[in-house]
């Protein structure tokens, strides 16, 4: 469920691996653009109940992948998460479908730049909480979460900008990210961090955030550590392509 940067690219690793997959997204503009890659796309709202009433069929596997950007309001980000994806998590338990939820990082507490792992202090705003109890939803339901770092891969580069207080960002390619989703359907029930190995040093010292600026004020260090012993190796790091080879 969702196509955008992350779930799209999710969509071709799997047709590359051979799988049938059908996407279900929120515009016909979004659908339309995806068709045109030869995609089985369909435009509907999947937070409604009327839309898992009426899915039928035989599916190895389910990805929610909607997560809106910043910009995005708060009602529709938590409708998204507190509504649809739960639904999504009833509909996997009662088809028995693997499902593979994609959280973020930003769920965790820790802002002094510290190391987290998946057993770490929970953040308790908003934003964090309606994703927290989608979580608690597909783990319920033997799904498994992916926290993943901020993303980058495609048009979308890293830039070394140095406005803001001195930070760690966690950072992971998309394509990395949607090779976890491989690790995730087959190891279910588990949380992971999904993030490269090293976080990214950023901003300057004395630094502070502009007026109005909706970049997250916490700083942490994300340990990928039980996701790598699943087999699952970063083939970037930031930002650029290592001479390794994927194994997950």
């Amino acid at each position: 469920m969702g196509a955008g940067f992350l779930g799209s690219e999710v969509v071709r690793q799997a047709q590359a691996g051979g799988w049938s997959v059908h996407a279900i997204v929120r515009s016909e503009a979004t659908a339309v653009a995806l068709r045109g890659h030869g995609q089985d796309v369909v435009a509907t709202d999947a937070i409604r109940s009327d839309f898992w009433d009426s899915l039928s069929g035989t599916w190895g596997g389910m990805v929610w992948a909607m997560a809106p950007s910043r910009e995005a309001g708060g009602g529709d980000f938590e409708r998204m998460h507190r509504e649809g994806a739960v639904r999504a998590a009833q509909w996997a338990s009662r088809f028995h479908v693997p499902m593979v939820y994609l959280s973020s990082t930003s769920v965790y507490a820790e802002a002094d730049g510290g190391w987290v792992s998946e057993e770490s202090r929970l953040a308790t705003d908003e934003r964090s909480r309606a994703m927290i109890e989608a979580e608690g939803k597909t783990i319920e339901v033997g799904g498994t979460v992916l926290r993943c770092a901020g993303l980058y891969g495609g048009d979308r580069i890293l830039r070394n900008r140095a406005e803001g207080p001195e930070r760690w960002l966690n950072v992971v390619n998309r394509e990395d990210a949607a090779r976890a989703v491989g690790v995730a359907l087959r190891v279910q029930g588990q949380i992971f961090n999904v993030a490269e190995d090293e976080p990214l040093r950023r901003g300057v010292v004395g630094g502070v955030w502009g007026e109005g600026s909706n970049r997250m004020r916490r700083s942490k260090r994300v340990s990928n550590a039980k996701l790598k012993r699943e087999g699952w190796v970063p083939v970037y790091r930031a930002g650029v392509k290592d001479s390794i080879h994927p194994t997950a």
